[in-house]
């Protein structure tokens, strides 16, 4: 059988950065995004520590020939020796038409800490201005969330430690400009712990009713904590479920909007581990009402110990209208796609930031894909999927092929490799299996059978490298080659 020469059309996708912000936000706090001053172009908003003794709360807007063009449109000093400033949510808390932001601050020297909103001053101004602050407990460094979960129309303000109240504490606007604290709990009823992490919020059990869910550090022999509170009416919050995770430090708590296509939200609880630099993800799924299980875990590596958390979220970041997990852990980001009902694997990753970093999922441009910004150690970078066709002729063998079944796997799939007779000898064949890294992590040439050049081959991999390790799961790439063609096909291992 002859050879032929074709033109081939070739595929090549991947998160490429289309965008970069010289500055980005500090250890603490988060990266938003938002309209504030509604001119129609979308702003990065976060706190930067500018030297030791000032932080700047930094206004980036779009600008310029692209729609990834940010550019300062407003800047100001927040922070001096005597008042410490994060900033974590923005939306319209008052309901007032006028953006408001959130922030976490530490008065020094002084035993307190508490919230603060700034407000735009009109309908074409940034939020620059203090309008309300609350004096809430210990000058702890922990996260405010907003979201209805009264469902009464007024955004509810979630503070962690909101002593001397109780160590979380709910606010909510009775007017412009003011606030009051509606709910209060100690939710501390093992004696270790304490709420410390962003919030997850949504009807997770489909009961109607808006559940929420948050993280706290060490338990000691226990792990780590997560409370679930549910909302049955105005005003009115119930502690409905305390549990533990294999974890310490949880910081990072988000919704998840059905990635499995199953018609249940999920949420995920992350914590880290110091000195180990392990990353620990949980993927929760409601099994009943007021009742969930794990459905999922992960355990990666972080690959720094001055890891201060970081924060994640989930988008459709690919274009196929399902929802993927965007992990923030450390050194990396690891986009987490699932494989079906209650399964989930790693697809693909993208450099994080040692200290930790903010993460936004966003359709910038409008095209369907939303973008992943990820903000941390004084640095923004934006990134999108972007899947390009190119051109190329090449030598192929009518008749060749390569099959891998069952793909995804869990223990072991089936590769099937034939190449036609076509006066080759079998020394110039190879098979091997590549990581997303491009790294051949198992070689099966050897393994060929020495018909190969006339017939079927098959072999069963089981998911090891070349050292009998377990690889992780993910996403791999088996190649068949020959000195005239070479076929890849991926191929993508579950747990």
């Amino acid at each position: 059988m002859g050879m032929a020469g074709l033109l081939l059309f070739l595929l090549f996708s991947g998160f490429h950065q289309v965008g970069y912000i010289p500055r980005g936000r500090e250890s603490a706090g988060r990266m938003l995004l938002g309209d504030t001053d509604r001119n129609g172009l979308l702003e990065i908003i976060f706190v930067s520590r500018e030297d030791f003794y000032y932080k700047v709360l930094w206004f980036y807007e779009q600008e310029g020939a692209t729609l990834f063009d940010f550019a300062v449109s407003d800047s100001m000093i927040i922070h001096n020796d005597t008042l410490d400033l994060y900033l974590w949510e923005v939306g319209d808390f008052d309901l007032d038409g006028l953006y408001d932001l959130a922030f976490y601050y530490g008065r020094w020297p002084g035993p307190t800490n508490g919230i603060a909103v700034y407000e735009s001053p009109d309908s074409f101004s940034y939020p620059t201005q203090e309008v309300w602050r609350d004096t809430v407990g210990p000058p702890l460094v922990l996260p405010i969330c907003v979201y209805d979960i009264d469902q009464d129309g007024l955004p509810d303000i979630v503070k962690d430690r909101a002593t001397p109240h109780g160590y979380l504490g709910i606010y909510e606007s009775i007017g412009d400009n003011q606030y009051d604290l509606i709910f209060a709990d100690n939710p501390d009823t093992s004696g270790y712990d304490a709420p410390a992490s962003t919030i997850a919020f949504g009807d997770f059990d489909l009961d109607g009713k808006i559940e929420f869910v948050m993280g706290g550090m060490s338990a000691g022999a226990l792990g780590a904590t997560y409370w679930i509170y549910e909302s049955p009416a105005d005003n009115t919050y119930e502690r409905i479920i305390q549990g533990y995770v294999s974890t310490k430090n949880i910081k990072d708590c988000f919704s998840v909007p059905d990635a499995d296509g199953d018609g249940k939200m999920e949420f995920v609880v992350k914590g880290f581990v110091v000195p180990t630099a392990r990353i620990h993800a949980f993927i929760f799924e409601a099994t009943g009402d007021n009742t969930y299980e794990i459905i999922k875990s992960f355990d990666l590596f972080g690959g720094h110990n001055s890891y201060y958390g970081g924060y994640s979220e989930a988008g459709d970041v690919d274009g196929d209208g399902i929802p993927e997990i965007v992990l923030e852990a450390c050194q990396s980001v690891f986009i987490i796609k699932s494989a079906g009902n209650d399964s989930f694997y790693v697809w693909d990753t993208l450099p994080g930031n040692d200290g930790g970093s903010s993460i936004a999922i966003y359709d910038i441009d409008g095209n369907g894909l939303a973008e992943i910004i990820i903000s941390g150690n004084n640095q923004t970078r934006i990134y999108e999927y972007v899947v390009g066709i190119t051109e190329a002729t090449e030598k192929v063998i009518q008749g060749s092929g390569l099959t891998i079944y069952p793909n995804p796997f869990y223990d072991k799939t089936m590769i099937r490799s034939m190449i036609p007779d076509a006066g080759f000898v079998i020394e110039s064949i190879s098979l091997k299996i590549y990581d997303i890294s491009g790294r051949v992590v198992k070689d099966l040439t050897n393994n060929l059978a020495p018909h190969t050049l006339h017939h079927t081959s098959e072999l069963l991999w089981d998911g090891k490298d070349e050292n009998r390790r377990q690889l992780p799961n993910g996403v791999y790439f088996v190649r068949l080659e020959s000195p005239s063609q070479r076929i890849t096909e991926k191929v993508v291992k579950l747990k």
